[in-house]
């Protein structure tokens, strides 16, 4: 059954045969604002996402982010840091409707203005001078789906380096769902939204939370090749984030805002230059033996 997740379009009128032709098989198309709406299937959604993402096989692929973080405390953005990160993901495809995802992050805090790595950095509001870790957080394991709804012990402090800095512990509510396949001539752009909140035993208020949303977009072409299994993606990123604990900002009010861009590289060469020089300074192993680390396995 064919999946329809964009009500707006149906104000607007379906396109012409010659236009439908060139679509996918089991595709079709309706118009508004100078984009096409793809009524696709959940399968072929998710088809689509992981040929962008990631891989449709086994290969270690390296997503990026180049992202600017705010402090948002009473209606006010504080500039903090430029983000630089990567993730590496390996994908097993299990059927249609499910992928098997092992993952493993990490981040860089970067003067914004100098574009050096901090180790120090006065917190806005408290003026607190606080100590700036890198970020090491995986290998992860998680089912990717085109939509799911959880609630699990969160493990993310155990599974990151000097993770009580990052994260708190308890039960986590997250949500993550894939939607909204448009197309503009050969661009083709699809949303995911994911959210988290973790609570603590016996607390009503979450102690720490995670929102993210990100627009992927790629070749239409490249997707709709049989033989692609991996396709290159531009990715527009937006996130809101408690406090972490590092940041030490106690009961200030407010989280964070990052937004930024990103991509993703087949091998560690396609990775932005400053981001591929700290990943070998500090995680050579990820590009010395990316395969081993997500199994494990590396030294």
């Amino acid at each position: 059954m064919k999946t329809n997740l964009n009500r707006r379009s149906i104000l607007a009128g379906a396109l012409g045969a010659p236009f439908l032709a060139g679509l996918a098989p089991g595709a079709h198309a309706e118009e508004y604002s100078g984009l096409t709406d793809l009524d696709l299937t959940d399968d072929e959604m998710l088809h689509y996402f992981v040929k962008l993402r990631s891989s449709l096989d086994d290969r270690v692929t390296m997503g990026w982010v180049d992202a600017v973080n705010y402090a948002f405390i009473d209606g006010v953005t504080h500039p903090m840091y430029r983000l630089l990160s990567t993730t590496i993901r390996q994908m097993r495809k299990v059927n249609d409707s499910l992928y098997k995802s092992v993952s493993l992050e990490v981040a860089m805090y970067m003067d914004i203005n100098t574009g050096e790595l901090l180790d120090k950095l006065t917190m806005p509001v408290t003026g607190n001078v606080v100590d700036v870790p890198l970020y090491r957080a995986g290998p992860s394991h998680m089912d990717m789906t085109i939509r799911a709804e959880d609630t699990n012990e969160f493990t993310m402090q155990q599974e990151t380096v000097d993770g009580e800095s990052f994260f708190a512990t308890g039960q986590v509510e997250s949500q993550r769902f894939i939607s909204l396949p448009q197309l503009r001539g050969d661009d083709f752009y699809i949303r995911q939204d994911i959210s988290a909140r973790v609570f603590p035993a016996g607390e009503s208020r979450p102690s720490f939370f995670y929102r993210e949303w990100t627009i992927n977009q790629g070749s239409w072409a490249a997707l709709s090749d049989p033989s692609a299994v991996s396709v290159p993606v531009d990715v527009a990123y937006i996130a809101n984030t408690a406090f972490r604990p590092w940041m030490q900002m106690g009961d200030t009010p407010g989280h964070t805002v990052q937004n930024g861009r990103g991509g993703k590289a087949e091998t560690p060469e396609g990775l932005p230059v400053e981001l591929l020089r700290l990943v070998k300074l500090h995680h050579p192993d990820l590009i010395e033996d990316p395969r081993g680390v997500l199994a494990g396995e590396a030294a």
